[in-house]
């Protein structure tokens, strides 16, 4: 009796596996020639991404302290109530009432709408009041549309 008997499903497996080498070993060269190119597009959309991100934080950095400085003049206890507890002092003192501070930001948001013209309105419909903050979400968004172009469509 042999010490080894092959059952016509493996025996099939072994001649699909022979079969698919040749495709195995003309992917992988096709995927050596194909590497350097994919990699040069890889490093220029990780780079625009990069760049978009730089310019869309900024810009939003920018409207951030445009709201701050009116909700620390319209509710200045409330901002120093917040201070305090981000900066985890033991003397906290009066608990800070969370949906004052929400109502006091929503009140700076309302101001803001009501008192200073959009300067610009990005791709994603946030709206810019700072003329800094327009412009470099102007640029983020010509970045993204760069990486939109890409010949490889960057994801």
């Amino acid at each position: 009796m042999p010490l080894f008997v092959l059952s016509r499903q493996r025996v099939w497996r072994i001649k699909r596996g022979v079969q698919r080498r040749p495709l195995l070993a003309v992917g992988l060269l096709a995927g050596v020639l194909v590497t350097p190119a994919l990699a040069g597009n890889l490093e220029d959309c990780r780079q625009l991404r990069q760049q978009r991100d730089g310019l869309a934080t900024q810009s939003m950095q920018a409207e951030i302290a445009l709201v701050q400085e009116l909700r620390d003049r319209l509710c200045p206890v409330l901002r120093r109530q917040a201070d305090a507890a981000n900066a985890l002092t033991k003397e906290l003192g009066e608990p800070i009432d969370y949906q004052a501070l929400l109502r006091c930001r929503r009140r700076a948001e309302q101001l803001l709408e009501r008192t200073r013209p959009v300067l610009y309105r990005n791709r994603q419909g946030f709206s810019f009041y700072t003329a800094s903050g327009a412009e470099l979400a102007r640029q983020a968004d010509v970045v993204a549309q760069a990486m939109a172009m890409a010949p490889a469509s960057c994801p």
